[in-house]
């Protein structure tokens, strides 16, 4: 999956990554490299957790997952 990454430079220096996709992830880090080194492990624990929460909800209800196409609008 792709995610819109927005990376930001500081005056005092270093970096901080957010992600358009998923609020509320901030990372900052000393360069570039260390702020999407972050803001990539956020995306995959968050979607991690998410993945999970599905799944245990599709176990607790019988509920089936069905895939749709949403265009992009950016």
């Amino acid at each position: 999956m792709q995610y819109t990454i927005i990376l930001e430079s500081h005056d005092e220096g270093g970096y901080s990554a957010r992600c358009v996709e998923i609020p509320g992830i901030l990372r900052t880090g000393s360069t570039q490299k260390e702020a999407l080194t972050g803001i990539r492990e956020s995306i995959e624990a968050v979607r991690f957790a998410q993945n999970k929460e599905l799944h245990q909800t599709i176990s607790a209800v019988g509920s089936e997952i069905i895939r749709i196409e949403v265009a992009d609008t950016a």
